[in-house]
């Protein structure tokens, strides 16, 4: 048996050009990928190919394997490029992506209406991310990171992000939109006069917000916000798809003696055990996913990188905009996210790379 998990994408045949890059010799040793992420990727390769001997084979270690090269080419690239010109690609290439975004809702205006009238769920709008509405809400807030160094289109996209995501009725894309707002705050950007605009602001809406705004009424005819005032009850059905597949999860992990299934092989594992197919093809919890899929050895690796690159994240004070997008990114992997995105591997490449660059510059200063 074989579980068909993966499909091929024009971005693969893309990053092809790139190949080349693997064959370079670094010209200083801070070129190489550092050790935990190499650890990483060799130890889940390895793990899986021996789970594979025993559960069926998922083609979805070959996209864990693709975003190890998308992390190499970040990685290469903030090598050969100046900050400045990586985050200005980076900019471009997010206006595209939230013009793109925003022009095709007029061409959806119908089912947005539709929707609106009677909600249920998420309105059926093609997107251009992939996992639907939800995940492109998601990638949207994320991209909002992006640009916490130009403050009128930070906080411009800022509310673009929150009106799509209460259209696209997405609990999950306004949740993301307020961390990055909130790591923005933090970060070592954000001027103090800035922070008192915020803070006072902030100050005036809620109690702007208590004094002439009737929550209940407001929640009946948000959908949005209706959902989430239902979170975790029986009208949740996010939530209840959710805790479908995970009471079974358990059982499935005491059942491989806790040294997982395989790439790709968590839903197959929560399937087998409870009898039930899902329509899910993860568990909508990249850690949960991490630890069924490649055992505690895996999720030990897989959490040394996450405490690598949040600890580096911190260390920058968030005034890498990627430091922001990254750690919300291992935020949001609470509730969605299986563990090959390759943008978030491409950035975490370039954010790696930039943070040694300084270390580097600081190093040969003193």
């Amino acid at each position: 048996m074989v579980v068909e998990e993966s499909s091929v994408k024009l971005y693969h045949f893309f990053s092809l050009l790139f190949l080349p890059c693997l064959f370079l010799k670094p010209k200083d040793t801070t070129a190489r990928v550092p050790l935990f992420i190499f650890e990483y990727f060799v130890g889940i390769t390895l793990i899986s190919l021996l789970l594979f001997l025993v559960y069926p084979f998922n083609r979805l270690l070959i996209n864990h394997l693709f975003v190890f090269y998308a992390f190499f080419i970040g990685y290469y690239i903030a090598g050969i490029l100046p900050q400045e010109q990586i985050f200005n690609l980076l900019q471009k290439a997010a206006l595209i992506v939230f013009i793109v975004i925003v022009g095709k809702l007029f061409f959806h205006i119908p089912e947005i209406k539709r929707f609106l009238k009677a909600p249920d769920g998420h309105p059926d709008i093609y997107t251009i991310y992939g996992g639907g509405t939800n995940l492109e809400a998601t990638w949207i807030g994320l991209n909002t990171a992006l640009f916490i160094n130009r403050k009128k289109l930070f906080y411009t996209l800022l509310a673009v992000t929150l009106v799509i995501s209460v259209i696209y009725a997405s609990r999950v894309g306004v949740v993301i939109a307020f961390l990055v707002a909130g790591f923005k705050f933090v970060s070592a950007n954000t001027s103090r006069k800035e922070r008192r605009t915020i803070i006072f602001m902030a100050m005036l809406a809620v109690i702007s917000f208590f004094i002439f705004i009737d929550l209940e009424n407001l929640a009946s005819k948000i959908y949005t916000l209706k959902r989430f005032a239902e979170f975790g009850d029986s009208s949740d059905k996010g939530m209840a798809g959710r805790f479908a597949m995970w009471q079974y999860y358990g059982t499935a992990l005491w059942k491989s003696k806790f040294l997982g299934y395989g790439a790709g092989n968590g839903i197959y594992a929560v399937e087998t055990v409870s009898g039930t197919d899902y329509p899910e093809d993860n568990l909508h919890n990249l850690y949960m996913q991490v630890l069924i899929e490649f055992g505690v050895l895996g999720f030990i690796l897989y959490m040394i990188v996450v405490y690598n690159i949040s600890i580096k994240a911190l260390k920058s004070r968030l005034s890498n905009p990627l430091a922001i997008l990254i750690l919300v990114y291992f935020i949001a992997s609470l509730i969605q996210f299986r563990g090959t995105d390759a943008m978030i591997w491409l950035f975490i490449g370039l954010f790696l790379k930039i943070e040694s660059n300084k270390e580097r510059i600081l190093v040969h200063v003193q």
